[in-house]
């Protein structure tokens, strides 16, 4: 094999270190990219548990008010009739007699119906308290829950980070043992295209497209003599030797 075709078959062979490279950044930028996102559904579920919580307080809060209002007027009634007892006793005529009995009696059936309502309103205020005590422990629980789970997603995006910062670095490395043309084909490449630039042919069939190669070209490919292409997808072909792994 002559220096030339060494050369580009190291060329290749590291362009696809290169590639490896691009690719597990391309995949860390993707997941860097995510975390945020599930970070925010986590404080969607976190919010939406608190916002059933506040609800269902909310609730039982109108029906302890409600409550309250209505024992109240029962007060007043009690305080009303009173006055009209007392009025009873200081009346001379059997109708203005009767007529604060009437009164007294109005009241008694305002309080009986109040009363038959205040039942109703604590039946609902148990039921409110025992759910918004679930509900209070279901916001507990997300909220540990997504808490250990936001604390591993921020691990995981302090770990890419740093891989990514690392791979950056390596990447500074490699640029430099590829020609300019050649890296300029590569570049141009991922910029219109999806990766990767360069697939492995030694099989007998395109690594990325998986269409057989035509013996014609498989020969080709193989004296490294120039780049060539895969027929279909328009990828370099490089052939990976059987027992090495790239890079």
């Amino acid at each position: 094999m002559s220096n030339a075709d060494a050369s580009l078959k190291q060329q290749l062979k590291t362009l696809c270190h290169l590639q490896e490279h691009d690719m597990s950044l391309l995949s860390i930028r993707k997941q860097l990219r995510e975390i945020p996102r599930q970070i925010e559904r986590l404080d969607a579920s976190v919010s939406k548990a608190s916002e059933a919580t506040a609800a269902t307080a909310a609730a039982l809060a109108e029906v302890e008010k409600a409550q309250r209002s209505k024992n109240a007027a029962i007060e007043m009634n009690a305080v009303q009739r009173e006055k009209y007892k007392a009025e009873q006793r200081t009346v001379t005529s059997n109708e203005a007699y009767s007529a604060l009995e009437r009164q007294i009696e109005f009241l008694d059936q305002q309080d009986a119906d109040t009363e038959d309502e205040i039942l109703v309103l604590m039946e609902e205020g148990d039921r409110l308290k025992t759910e918004l005590a679930e509900r209070e422990a279901e916001a507990a629980q997300e909220n540990e829950r997504t808490a250990e789970q936001k604390a591993a997603l921020l691990q995981q995006q302090r770990d890419l980070k740093m891989q990514w910062d690392e791979k950056r670095e390596k990447r500074k490395e490699i640029l430099p043992e590829i020609e300019p043309e050649l890296l300029a084909q590569y570049h141009r490449w991922i910029e219109r295209q999806r990766p990767p630039f360069v697939a492995d042919g030694s099989k007998g069939f395109c690594g990325s497209c998986r269409i057989s190669i035509q013996p014609q070209t498989l020969k080709e490919a193989q004296k490294y003599e120039k780049l060539v292409r895969c027929s279909t997808c328009k990828r370099a072909l490089y052939m990976h030797p059987p027992s090495a792994a790239t890079g």
